[in-house]
């Protein structure tokens, strides 16, 4: 599994924190199979997150830096979507929620975030 390169300490607590709920949620209504292509798409996100800026034309520290809060959102939505049954729809939509709230607190956490390379 791929670790995210971060801006500074404050970026990488902020983003560990959402990391962490979100992929708790989504082990704890998912089978081994669905778990493990979970983390197939989770780490094509992280090393597209890792690899930004090495091209010409990308490198933009506030594109960079929501990579993750918003493609990792992306992911879990529609994750959480496909995975929804009648049995386990109350916990999914809880999941949503929450994670839909957390979401904007990390937004605007980072949009606070000072450009400092530590």
């Amino acid at each position: 599994m791929c670790t995210p390169i971060f801006a500074n300490k404050e970026h990488e607590i902020i983003i560990d924190n959402y990391i962490m709920v979100m992929k708790q949620f989504v082990r704890e209504i998912s089978n081994e199979n669905r778990w493990n292509n979970f983390l197939e798409v989770y780490d094509i996100i992280i090393e597209y997150h890792n690899n930004y800026g090495k091209g010409v034309r990308e490198q933009n520290y506030w594109d960079w830096i929501m990579i993750l809060p918003i493609n990792l959102s992306v992911m879990v939505n529609g994750y959480l979507a496909g995975i929804e049954t009648k049995r386990n729809a109350t916990a999914v939509k809880s999941y949503k929620i929450i994670l839909n709230e957390l979401l904007q607190d990390v937004i605007d956490k980072i949009e606070k975030l000072e450009p400092i390379d530590e």
